[in-house]
């Protein structure tokens, strides 16, 4: 499935997710959030993937096929799942670096268990998100804004402290007060593509990447689901489309669909949406990211095996610090570049009298 959105695509998303929960319920919870005590500045991650790898784990029945491969590698990645991967992937034994949460009505039942191992667990949290995740989570969470077609985001940025500087009558930058800077991000259509979103921050102004990860591997994120029998197996985890106590492949199967396999699949509205945004995205910028699902309808250029890909990273961790040396000796060249051309221009000035 290769599909590019358009505008009026994202901004009838935009309008009908407003229209639902914008009044009602985003602005409040944003009031609440901003003021917790493991509150973070969202800048101190800039960077925090140099030099490394991340897979992102959505929850896609492709997920639960790769278990066994992500306890095997762990240690040579960073891990960030969503909401309801945290239990999924803690009941197997595995943690995750980061957990991404965007959702209002996310239900309280799937932290509930783990709350006690949130402590070292970073949150990646909307402003808006559900205040019975946030309240109870223990520890750092980095809240953002999503920029949509409606910028909406100018509505979140006094929340998180960020004032409209122009209103108070001061030009931009010139406010003389020390103010927050709120971190906005495309609003990507659903939690497992702002996973992939927040880390990299690209969009029609920014071209670099807000963590420097070297590249990214994506697991679960199938946006589907198969009529076979194999899929009737995946008992285990509360997976997309098989979450108790109302299967959402009982009642959402809008669409019958070929997966890149050629395999028969099952989509809801909302997933097809969610996948033409994600191939929009990564191809648009020309992402590192590999689909490493095996399966689904997300048919992205780089896709691989998941096995294969993490066996090819190597682990000893010394390397990161060489990528970082690297990255000092290019900037120290490119100032030294800089210098010798503001020389040769002011020479060249020199020559007129």
């Amino acid at each position: 499935m290769g599909a590019l959105l358009g505008y009026e695509d994202v901004k009838r998303q935009s309008q009908a997710v407003w229209g639902q929960f914008g009044e009602s319920k985003w602005i409040p919870y944003s009031n609440i959030n901003i003021k917790l005590p493991n509150r973070r500045d969202p800048n101190e991650l800039i960077g925090c993937g140099i030099g490394k790898f991340a897979v992102l784990a959505a929850m896609g029945a492709s997920l639960e096929e790769h278990i066994p491969i992500l306890k095997k590698h762990r240690e040579k990645f960073d891990l960030i799942t969503c909401d309801k991967g945290f239990g999924t992937l803690l009941e197997n034994g595995i943690t995750p670096d980061f957990v991404q949460l965007c959702d209002c009505n996310i239900p309280y039942k799937w932290l509930e268990p783990y709350v006690e191992q949130t402590k070292d667990v970073r949150l990646l949290a909307t402003t808006y998100a559900n205040v019975e995740w946030t309240t109870r989570w223990k520890g750092p969470i980095y809240f953002y804004a999503n920029k949509d077609a409606l910028r909406s985001e100018e509505r979140f940025k006094p929340i998180l402290g960020q004032p409209n500087v122009r209103s108070l009558g001061f030009p931009q930058g010139m406010l003389p007060l020390k103010t927050e800077q709120a971190l906005t991000i495309p609003a990507g259509s659903n939690v497992s593509n702002a996973m992939l979103i927040f880390m990299l921050g690209l969009d029609e102004i920014n071209k670099h990447s807000f963590s420097g990860y070297e590249h990214f591997f994506l697991t679960g994120y199938d946006y589907s689901w198969r009529p076979d029998g194999d899929e009737v197996k995946v008992k285990k985890g509360n997976y997309y489309a098989f979450a108790n106590p109302k299967p959402k492949r009982f009642y959402m199967n809008h669409r019958t669909m070929m997966d890149f396999n050629g395999d028969v699949c099952y989509t809801s509205e909302n997933l097809l949406f969610s996948a033409k945004w994600m191939y929009s995205y990564v191809t648009a910028f020309n992402l590192p990211v590999t689909n490493c699902s095996g399966r689904g309808i997300l048919e992205i250029p780089l896709r691989g095996n998941l096995e294969e890909k993490l066996s090819r990273i190597n682990p000893d961790k010394t390397k990161r610090a060489h990528v970082f040396r690297a990255i000092e000796e290019l900037r120290s060249a490119q100032d030294l570049a800089n210098s010798a051309n503001q020389r040769l221009t002011q020479a060249r000035r020199d020559l007129w009298l």
